[in-house]
């Protein structure tokens, strides 16, 4: 089934979140990827995506996607919130009614099988690892905090954020996600323009901010920024301000485990994409023509 898949990348830091006409895009602050069936597309594929853009065919698409769901590409190694973003943004809620669709669902259910998979043997301790997690030992004495946004990665800090029984204020502009985070997690949500300048530590959760916006947390005790290419020189000059470099350097310690681990998790990942390429030549026509074939 999936040697007709394309799957075109893009992790440039500068790079426009663009659409292409017959792929379903995910963004993340750190690329963008889009998926379609070869056979959706016309044979100049190549001439349509600029040099900056790689694209994998088939099973070697597979793969990469594989890797990428998994967290081998993040910047926090073997993280957990990519797969959070990956089921989310292949829901079948938000993908259209199409073949193209339902193509890419059954794509994720088997990403997540592999995915699954290759955490349970390699990944349980480094996979724990969260964003969330790196940002206690500077929040660990406050018992009152401010996150700045309202998309998976602020959802996936709030579990922690609300450990101690701390007051979590959840600030952001889409309403709908503000109100579902106040359900799920009794917390108070307030509009972004909302904001007062208070002295609670404030966590950065958003790809972008006005650099106007940014100046009303200098009052902050503390400033957690998880923009991963942040160039707010106004916030940089503080020295209560943490970066995202910051963030990850608290973990450089477990570099060599990753550099030992990385080769065996990606001859996994090609056993497991060998053998599910194998599966399908047993069946002449393919999965996908199954019920015609019967």
């Amino acid at each position: 089934m999936w040697s007709s898949l394309v799957l075109v990348h893009n992790d440039h830091e500068n790079r426009i979140k663009t659409e292409f006409p017959n792929f379903v895009s995910w963004h993340t602050c750190m690329r963008s990827i889009y998926l379609s069936d070869e056979r959706l597309l016309s044979v100049d594929i190549k001439n349509r995506f600029s040099d900056e853009y790689q694209i994998f065919y088939g099973y070697d698409a597979y793969s990469f996607l594989i890797q990428i769901v998994c967290g081998l590409h993040s910047k926090l190694f073997g993280e957990s919130e990519i797969q959070a973003q990956f089921c989310d943004s292949f829901s079948k809620e938000k993908l259209p009614d199409n073949s193209l669709s339902a193509f890419l669902l059954k794509l994720r259910d088997q990403i997540l099988e592999h995915t699954k998979i290759v955490r349970t043997k390699f990944l349980i301790g480094i996979g724990k690892q969260s964003y969330g997690s790196l940002t206690e030992k500077y929040i660990s004495k406050y018992n009152r905090i401010d996150l700045i946004g309202t998309g998976n990665l602020a959802e996936s800090l709030l579990p922690y954020l609300k450990t101690k029984n701390r007051q979590v204020n959840v600030f952001g502009r889409n309403k709908t996600r503000l109100n579902s985070l106040k359900e799920i997690f009794n917390i108070q949500t307030f509009d972004l323009e909302d904001y007062i300048p208070n002295p609670n530590p404030v966590i950065i959760a958003v790809t972008d901010m006005d650099e106007n916006k940014t100046k009303l947390f200098h009052l902050s005790n503390c400033i957690i920024d998880f923009r991963e290419n942040s160039k707010t020189n106004s916030l940089v000059k503080l020295k209560k301000y943490i970066p995202f470099t910051t963030l990850l350097g608290s973990i450089r310690e477990t570099n060599i485990l990753i550099r030992e681990l990385k080769p065996k998790i990606e001859l996994l990942i090609a056993d497991l994409t060998e053998l599910r390429q194998d599966e399908q030549t047993h069946f002449m026509n393919g999965w996908e023509d199954l019920t015609h074939a019967c």
